[in-house]
């Protein structure tokens, strides 16, 4: 605190954005995102001989604020960064072709088979991308996003948003089939993403049984589930224990003193966020964001109170509470 008051007024300002940008950027290897990562791991390295058969794909499908999006584009950049460092920046000799080891695309509300190329065009900036805007045949547009493929030897297409298909109707069946032939095409792994996948029809059949346009879904993706915290039991405790631990040594906060988050305050978070990662960090940043404009340099119930997060987890905080009073009056007796 003596070397913070010390700063002048453009400095400490300057220093609070530094930690703002700091919080901003806090990425926890949950057990969740561990086993999905290892999944991940064993499927690429099975996926590099499938030459003469269909690769098997990944989805991960997980209520929202839980991390499905920060957890493949974490695992998007390792891959790519290891891809990178083992293979070189560039494919060929004379250094003229990036070498592109993973693709990323998010589907949009109403996406279209056309739509979903489109969007690789953009993504390697592919020089006939404005050209396409134009008349020209969905499978031809296949082609050329499949030879930008070959060409940067990707080898893991991320797939956000998935859950905008719609199996039930003629459009969603038509994407669905168009995925299922680019994974066979391409050579590479693809990683979906998406909300409710299951629940929505993605690894059943599609809008006709008796064509079953996703049956074959369930059999080629498999499904990997991220889950929130609960330490209210044996299992998940340590879980969350260890989780506000990880945070707590990143947090950059003059007067936060070891095992405040761990040993103060672990059950309320648990009641304002309802385990959910997303809205644990977001009712910790925006804490941090005003302990630091305040000068309160350190996260408690009183500065907590006054931070609004989502609507959901507001919702919520009642029931939670109950259930954490309920678990902690057994546990007592």
């Amino acid at each position: 605190m003596a070397q913070i008051r010390a700063l002048d007024t453009v400095a400490r300002r300057d220093y609070g954005r530094q930690r703002r940008r700091w919080h901003e950027s806090i990425l926890l290897r949950t057990p969740q995102v561990v086993r999905a990562n290892e999944q991940l791991d064993d499927l690429l390295e099975a996926n590099e001989d499938a030459v003469t058969r269909v690769r098997a794909a990944a989805a991960i499908d997980a209520p929202p604020s839980l991390g499905k999006s920060t957890t493949v584009d974490a695992y998007g950049l390792r891959y790519h960064r290891e891809q990178i460092d083992q293979l070189g920046e560039y494919v060929d000799d004379n250094d003229d072709i990036l070498r592109i080891p993973v693709c990323r695309i998010t589907l949009t509300g109403d996406v279209t088979i056309k739509g979903l190329h489109q969007q690789l065009f953009e993504f390697y900036a592919h020089p006939a991308r404005r050209a396409t805007t134009g008349r020209v045949l969905a499978r031809d547009l296949a082609t050329m996003a499949g030879d930008a493929v070959r060409r940067h030897e990707t080898r893991l297409i991320i797939i956000d948003d998935v859950h905008f298909l719609r199996p039930g109707t003629e459009k969603g069946e038509q994407v669905a089939n168009e995925l299922k032939w680019l994974a066979n095409e391409y050579p590479a792994t693809f990683l979906f993403a998406g909300v409710a996948l299951k629940q929505r029809g993605l690894f059943s059949e599609g809008r006709n049984g008796e064509f079953a346009a996703l049956a074959q879904t369930g059999r080629r993706w498999t499904l990997l589930q991220l889950h929130a915290f609960d330490p209210l039991t044996a299992i998940g405790a340590p879980v969350w224990r260890d989780t506000l631990l990880g945070i707590e040594q990143r947090l950059m906060l003059a007067r936060m003193r070891p095992g405040t988050l761990v040993d103060t305050l672990s059950d309320y978070l648990y009641i304002r966020s309802t385990g959910v990662i997303g809205s644990l960090m977001q009712l910790i940043r925006l804490g941090a964001i005003r302990a630091i404009r305040t000068g309160k340099e350190t996260l408690d119930t009183d500065l907590l109170e006054q931070v609004s997060i989502d609507e959901a987890a507001e919702i919520a905080r009642g029931a939670t509470a109950i259930l954490v009073n309920k678990a902690r009056r057994v546990a007592r007796s």
